[in-house]
C-alpha cells in the first residue's frame, strides 16, 4: 500500500483492527498509528468501544419467548447447504504462511529449558493481533504498562535510527501444556528497516539458562541464542529479575548486534 495517510486510516480502521491486512499492508499501518496522534486516538476509540460492547454482550439477558420463537424459525428457513458453504470457505481459506507457522509454534509442547519462553515468543511474533499502545515513544509505553504488569517495565532503547518502536500490548508467557507456569507479560513490537522485531518482557527470576541452546557472552550480557526456530532467531537473556526474550528473522549476528546496544 505504501505510506498510509490519516484518511486511508480512517477509511479501513475496522479492517485495521480486525487484522484483515497481510504483512506488508499491515505494517505501513503499524508505521502510521505510531507516529500520528490523531490516529492512536482514534484506535483506543474504538478499541474501548468494542470492550464496551463485548461487556455488554457478555452478560446473561433473558430473550422473551415469542422472540425466540420467531428467530428460531427465521434459522430453520435458511438453506442449510448455503450456509454450510459459508462457514467452509472460511475453515477452509488458505492460512498466510506466518499464521500457519505461529500456529505449530504455538501447539508444540517444550520439554527442557528455555523452551516453552521460546515457543511463545515465536508464536506470538508470528500474530497478527492489534497493538495496544500504538506510539514510537518509549516512555508512553513505559506509562501504559505502570499499572498493568506485577513489575516496572522499561521498553528497551535502541541508538540505531533503523530501529523504529511501534507499540505493545500486554501479553502471558508459559501456561498450557508448556510445563511453565503462567506469568503475564508485555509485548513490544518494533520496526527494523523491512523487519519485525518483538520483545517479550516478564518476571523470570526463577528461570536458569540452561544447555539447550547457545550460549554467548555480548557486552556483558549471558545470551540463549536459538538459532532458526521455525524461521526465526530468538535471543533471551535476564536482567534483574527481567527476562527478555528477542525476536526476529533477522541474521542472527543483527540480532544480536541489536540485543547487545539495548539500553
Amino acid at each position: 500500500m505504501g505510506r498510509v495517510t490519516c484518511d486511508d486510516f480512517r477509511k479501513f480502521i475496522d479492517a485495521y483492527l480486525d487484522d484483515e491486512f497481510d504483512a506488508r499492508d499491515r505494517a505501513d499501518f503499524d508505521a502510521h498509528v505510531a507516529l500520528c496522534g490523531c490516529c492512536r486516538r482514534r484506535v483506543e476509540d474504538h478499541l474501548s468501544f468494542r470492550r464496551c460492547i463485548r461487556s455488554h454482550m457478555q452478560q446473561k439477558r433473558d430473550m422473551p419467548a415469542d422472540a425466540r420463537a420467531r428467530i428460531q424459525a427465521r434459522m430453520r428457513t435458511v438453506s442449510r447447504p448455503d450456509r454450510a458453504a459459508r462457514w467452509l470457505s472460511r475453515v477452509a481459506a488458505p492460512l498466510p504462511a506466518v499464521a500457519a507457522v505461529g500456529a505449530v509454534a504455538l501447539f508444540y509442547i517444550p520439554m527442557t529449558g528455555f523452551a516453552p519462553v521460546v515457543d511463545d515468543a515465536v508464536g506470538q511474533h508470528c500474530e497478527r493481533v492489534p497493538i495496544e499502545v500504538p506510539t514510537p515513544e518509549a516512555r508512553e509505553v513505559d506509562e501504559w504498562f505502570r499499572d498493568k504488569l506485577p513489575f516496572e517495565l522499561a521498553a528497551p532503547r535502541f541508538d540505531d535510527e533503523q530501529v523504529m518502536l511501534l507499540g505493545g500490548r500486554l501479553s502471558k508467557v508459559g501456561g498450557g501444556d508448556s510445563g511453565m507456569r503462567s506469568r503475564r507479560a508485555a509485548y513490544l513490537l518494533y520496526g527494523v528497516g523491512p523487519h519485525k522485531l518483538t520483545v517479550l518482557v516478564f518476571d523470570g527470576k526463577d528461570l536458569e539458562i540452561e544447555d539447550d541452546s547457545a550460549i554467548r557472552e555480548v557486552n556483558g550480557r549471558r545470551l540463549s541464542i536459538h538459532h532458526d526456530h521455525h524461521g526465526y532467531n530468538v535471543a533471551v537473556y535476564r536482567k534483574g529479575a527481567l527476562t527478555y526474550a528477542y525476536t526476529s528473522d533477522l541474521p542472527e549476528t543483527d540480532l544480536l548486534r541489536l540485543v547487545a546496544n539495548a539500553h
